[in-house]
Order: structure tokens, then C-alpha cells, then sequence
């Protein structure tokens, strides 16, 4: 079923929707996070689904200007230049480095030159079954690219493929290289677009799907790790303003006790004086200053008063004001 008055397929048009929606959602994201590489390469893949998408429903279309050569080779240029992009997002978007090869330079020799090549067969044969021969020259060069990925997956997972991460990995990578394979298969035996388009566009959107997935993951594990880092440097901060409020008291402490030692030697008080003055000015009783020195509550009180006649004082509180003022 045809769009009235196109040759673009309902099922490609439904497609074409799809992506419109996702490729909004990406950009409105790429706004709020300008730094996310991930989210620019997946930009990138949608534009170039949809440019597929969009090319290869209405072209060649003779209600359309230009020539049916011209437009032919748009539409093929779009089938070509989708898989070119493959290597390239794979090896920055999953961390393939196995892959750099493809991404930068096998592309440009076992993709875009063949598209050359062909376009030029066409062009001068006037046939497109015989351009077609070359599209032999793709698929063997995504049977090159799957053996590739397979050991660029086992390097990155160190041979191990037991977690549900490389499994899930592995599974989704090599279904998205299907419209790859199945592509030149497809439109060399005409299928038909509703084939193309669905084969197309349900791989590349399951590697998309993958790559979302493991960065909402990703998103989300560096959400709590800041979570984390947060709860445990407000319990170093009040750990740090426990620790800083004791050693103030302990110096306010060592200060103040310094402060009496020095103005006891003013009026004279004999060691065991000192003792007591200091324990006195703490607000301990004469019993329990008696307890704490080993001698009688009567003693205590006979060095206090001799404390008091020294300083020149009636009781503790005028002897504390005393030594502070000292």
C-alpha cells in the first residue's frame, strides 16, 4: 500500500514517523546535555535512517524533477552511506577499537568507492542490473566486518561472555548488521520496499535501542555514584565540624588552664594550692576534690582558705573573676 500520488510505502512512512519523534527527543536531549557525545552519534544515525527512509520511498519517482539517473543514484547513495556509518558509531558508541580500521578506512575503500564505481556502470551501461553485480562487493565486506566485530567484542569483554551485558551486546550488534548483509540481497532480487524498509530500519533501531539502554544505565550509575559521593562528604563535613569544635574546646580549654597556671604564680600558691585552685575554679566540691587528691575534706578546706586569704578573696566566684582578670 502507496502513499496516494508516491512511491514511498506505508511501512516506510510509519518508519519515517518513528524516527521523526525519536530524532526530536535526541536533539531536545543534545540541548539539555551539550557535552554527550553518545547522544551526537545517535543523532546522527537517525538522520541518516530517516534520509534513508526518505530517498529510497520516493525515488526514482517521474512526478519528480530530475533525471531518472540522478535520482537512482541519490537513493542508492543513501543505501550506501548508512552502513558506511555503522563502523564508525559501533567503534565510538560501545568502545569497539577493534573496529577503528572500518570506522576511518575500510568504508571509504569496500563502500564509497564501489558506490562510485557503480553509479558509473550505471551511468554508462544505462542498466542497473548490470551496476547491480557490484553490490556482491558490500556483502562480502560485511562478512569481513562481522569477524572484525566478533573479535572486537571478545577484546572488550576479555573473552568473557557469560554476563547478561555482553550477551545482550553481542545479540543486538550482530542483528543490527542484518540490513547490512540483507540489504544488496534484498534490492538485487527486488523484494520490495515494505521488505527493505522494515529489514533496515528494525536493525539499525535495535542497535539504537542497545546503545540508549547502556547509556540510561550509565546515567543512572553516575547519578548514584553522586548520590553517594554527596552523603559521604556531608558526613565528612560534620565529621570535619565535630572534629574541629573539639580541638577548639581543647585549645580554649588548654588555653584557659594556661592562663590560671600563670596568674596562680602571682599570689604565690604553693604546688598543692595550684592543684586545688585549678580543680576549684573547674567547680568541683571540696569533697570531691579531697576524693580526687587523696587527702581529707578538711585539709581541702584549710588550703582553700588560705587560697582565698593569698588572693584576697571571700569566695570561689569573686577568686574565678579574679584569676581570669589576672
Amino acid at each position: 500500500m502507496l502513499l496516494p500520488g508516491t512511491q514511498m510505502h506505508i511501512i516506510t512512512f510509519l518508519f519515517i514517523c518513528i524516527e521523526t519523534v525519536i530524532l526530536l527527543y535526541l536533539v531536545i536531549y543534545r540541548m539539555a546535555r551539550p557535552d554527550d557525545k553518545s547522544t551526537f552519534l545517535n543523532i546522527i544515525l537517525i538522520l541518516l535512517l530517516i534520509l534513508y527512509n526518505v530517498t529510497g520511498g520516493f525515488l526514482p519517482d517521474p512526478n519528480i524533477p530530475g533525471s531518472y539517473y540522478v535520482q537512482l543514484s541519490i537513493a542508492y547513495a543513501t543505501g550506501f552511506i548508512t552502513p558506511c556509518y555503522f563502523p564508525y558509531y559501533v567503534f565510538n558508541a560501545f568502545s569497539l577499537q577493534k573496529m577503528r580500521f572500518h570506522a576511518y578506512k575500510g568504508v571509504i575503500l569496500f563502500l564509497v568507492i564501489p558506490y562510485l564505481i557503480f553509479v558509473l556502470l550505471f551511468v554508462v551501461s544505462g542498466n542497473l542490473d548490470v551496476a547491480k553485480n557490484l553490490l556482491i562487493i558490500p556483502v562480502l565486506y560485511a562478512v569481513w566486518v562481522i569477524v572484525t566485530l566478533t573479535g572486537a567484542v571478545k577484546f572488550k569483554y576479555q573473552n568473557n561472555f557469560k554476563t547478561k551485558a555482553a550477551k545482550e551486546e553481542v545479540a543486538v550488534l550482530f542483528l543490527s548488521l542484518t540490513p547490512w548483509v540483507g540489504l544488496p540481497v534484498i534490492d538485487y532480487f527486488n523484494f520490495g520496499q515494505a521488505v527493505e524498509a522494515t529489514t533496515t530500519n528494525t536493525g539499525f533501531l535495535l542497535l539504537l535501542a542497545l546503545q540508549l539502554k547502556q547509556h540510561i544505565t550509565q546515567v543512572k550509575a553516575e547519578h548514584q555514584r553522586l548520590i553517594d559521593s554527596e552523603d559521604q562528604l556531608l558526613k565528612w563535613n560534620e565529621q570535619l565540624q565535630e572534629e574541629v569544635r573539639k580541638r577548639t574546646q581543647e585549645l580554649e580549654n588548654l588555653t584557659r588552664e594556661e592562663r590560671l597556671a600563670q596568674n596562680c604564680k602571682l599570689y604565690s600558691f604553693t604546688t598543692r594550692e595550684i592543684e586545688i585552685v585549678i580543680l576549684v575554679y573547674k567547680g568541683y566540691s571540696h569533697k570531691q576534690i579531697a576524693e580526687m587528691l587523696f587527702i581529707a575534706e578538711r585539709t581541702v578546706a584549710k588550703h582553700v582558705q588560705n587560697i582565698f586569704e593569698k588572693a584576697q578573696v571571700s569566695n570561689r566566684l569573686e577568686l574565678s573573676r579574679k584569676l581570669d582578670m589576672a
